[in-house]
Protein backbone atom coordinates (compact mmCIF):
# COMPACT_ATOMS: atom_id res chain seq x y z
CA UNK A 1 0.00 0.00 0.00
CA UNK A 2 3.02 2.22 0.74
CA UNK A 3 4.24 2.17 -2.88
CA UNK A 4 1.24 2.96 -4.11
CA UNK A 5 0.95 5.87 -2.47
CA UNK A 6 4.93 6.86 -2.90
CA UNK A 7 3.77 5.95 -6.82
CA UNK A 8 0.95 8.49 -6.59
CA UNK A 9 2.95 11.28 -4.71
CA UNK A 10 5.73 10.68 -7.46
CA UNK A 11 3.61 11.47 -10.75
CA UNK A 12 2.09 14.19 -8.92
CA UNK A 13 5.84 15.55 -8.20
CA UNK A 14 6.37 14.89 -11.67
CA UNK A 15 2.93 16.78 -13.02
CA UNK A 16 3.89 20.17 -10.77
CA UNK A 17 7.46 19.69 -12.19
CA UNK A 18 6.43 19.38 -15.87
CA UNK A 19 3.66 22.33 -15.18
CA UNK A 20 6.26 24.39 -13.49
CA UNK A 21 8.41 24.31 -16.79
CA UNK A 22 5.28 24.73 -19.29
CA UNK A 23 4.71 27.90 -17.49
CA UNK A 24 7.63 29.69 -17.60
CA UNK A 25 8.06 28.96 -21.16
CA UNK A 26 4.54 29.86 -22.56
CA UNK A 27 3.12 33.46 -22.03
CA UNK A 28 -0.58 34.68 -22.30
CA UNK A 29 -0.93 35.20 -26.02
CA UNK A 30 0.15 31.65 -26.97
CA UNK A 31 -1.88 29.82 -24.47
CA UNK A 32 -5.32 32.27 -25.74
CA UNK A 33 -4.59 30.84 -29.11
CA UNK A 34 -3.60 27.19 -28.60
CA UNK A 35 -7.29 27.45 -25.92
CA UNK A 36 -9.11 28.89 -28.69
CA UNK A 37 -7.75 26.27 -31.10
CA UNK A 38 -8.03 22.97 -29.27
CA UNK A 39 -11.87 24.28 -28.72
CA UNK A 40 -12.47 24.64 -32.24
CA UNK A 41 -11.01 21.37 -33.36
CA UNK A 42 -12.61 19.01 -30.85
CA UNK A 43 -15.80 20.96 -31.47
CA UNK A 44 -15.74 20.17 -35.24
CA UNK A 45 -14.27 16.85 -34.80
CA UNK A 46 -17.37 16.03 -32.08
CA UNK A 47 -20.05 18.18 -34.30
CA UNK A 48 -20.93 15.44 -36.85
CA UNK A 49 -21.60 12.53 -33.98
CA UNK A 50 -23.46 14.61 -31.69
CA UNK A 51 -25.64 15.73 -34.31
CA UNK A 52 -26.41 12.35 -35.35
CA UNK A 53 -27.26 11.30 -32.09
CA UNK A 54 -29.35 14.19 -31.66
CA UNK A 55 -30.91 13.33 -34.52
CA UNK A 56 -32.17 10.13 -33.71
CA UNK A 57 -33.62 10.59 -30.69
CA UNK A 58 -36.98 10.07 -32.49
CA UNK A 59 -36.20 6.61 -32.00
CA UNK A 60 -37.88 6.38 -28.71
CA UNK A 61 -36.18 2.75 -28.25
CA UNK A 62 -32.86 4.15 -28.36
CA UNK A 63 -33.04 7.32 -26.01
CA UNK A 64 -31.59 5.48 -23.40
CA UNK A 65 -28.14 3.99 -25.29
CA UNK A 66 -28.27 7.52 -27.32
CA UNK A 67 -28.34 9.16 -23.61
CA UNK A 68 -25.41 6.65 -23.01
CA UNK A 69 -23.14 7.72 -25.96
CA UNK A 70 -23.72 11.21 -25.50
CA UNK A 71 -22.72 11.09 -22.13
CA UNK A 72 -19.73 9.04 -23.52
CA UNK A 73 -18.38 11.82 -25.69
CA UNK A 74 -19.19 14.36 -22.95
CA UNK A 75 -16.72 12.48 -21.10
CA UNK A 76 -14.35 11.44 -23.29
CA UNK A 77 -13.99 15.38 -25.04
CA UNK A 78 -11.53 16.61 -22.25
CA UNK A 79 -8.96 14.16 -23.18
CA UNK A 80 -9.62 15.19 -27.42
CA UNK A 81 -9.31 18.68 -26.09
CA UNK A 82 -6.44 18.84 -24.27
CA UNK A 83 -4.61 17.09 -26.93
CA UNK A 84 -5.09 19.39 -29.56
CA UNK A 85 -4.05 22.37 -26.63
CA UNK A 86 -0.73 20.69 -25.84
CA UNK A 87 0.04 19.97 -29.82
CA UNK A 88 -1.19 23.55 -30.49
CA UNK A 89 1.38 24.57 -28.17
CA UNK A 90 4.62 23.00 -28.88
CA UNK A 91 4.07 24.48 -32.16
CA UNK A 92 3.68 28.16 -30.94
CA UNK A 93 6.67 27.54 -28.83
CA UNK A 94 9.01 25.17 -29.73
CA UNK A 95 11.00 25.20 -26.66
CA UNK A 96 8.60 22.37 -25.57
CA UNK A 97 9.22 19.74 -27.87
CA UNK A 98 11.27 18.37 -25.23
CA UNK A 99 8.93 18.18 -22.45
CA UNK A 100 6.46 15.11 -21.61
CA UNK A 101 3.06 16.52 -21.52
CA UNK A 102 1.27 13.44 -21.22
CA UNK A 103 1.17 13.75 -17.63
CA UNK A 104 -0.34 17.29 -17.57
CA UNK A 105 -2.97 15.69 -20.20
CA UNK A 106 -3.77 12.91 -18.08
CA UNK A 107 -3.90 14.86 -14.85
CA UNK A 108 -6.12 18.14 -16.06
CA UNK A 109 -8.17 15.95 -18.31
CA UNK A 110 -9.17 13.17 -16.06
CA UNK A 111 -9.96 16.11 -13.49
CA UNK A 112 -12.50 17.58 -15.61
CA UNK A 113 -13.83 14.29 -16.65
CA UNK A 114 -14.74 13.33 -13.23
CA UNK A 115 -16.97 16.39 -12.81
CA UNK A 116 -18.36 16.31 -16.02
CA UNK A 117 -19.48 12.17 -14.89
CA UNK A 118 -20.85 13.45 -11.72
CA UNK A 119 -23.23 16.33 -14.04
CA UNK A 120 -23.68 13.35 -16.31
CA UNK A 121 -24.81 10.64 -13.66
CA UNK A 122 -27.31 13.23 -12.07
CA UNK A 123 -28.62 14.46 -14.85
CA UNK A 124 -29.48 10.66 -16.42
CA UNK A 125 -30.89 9.83 -13.02
CA UNK A 126 -33.27 12.89 -13.47
CA UNK A 127 -34.01 12.21 -16.78
CA UNK A 128 -34.55 7.96 -16.77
Amino acid sequence: MKSLINRIDQFLHRYKKLQQIIDKETRVQGVTKSVIGGLFITVLILLIPVLVTVNMFIYTKLTFFLALFLSLLVITWPYLYYLFYFRLLKTYYPKLEDVNTKIPLLVEATIISLVLFVIVITILSIIF
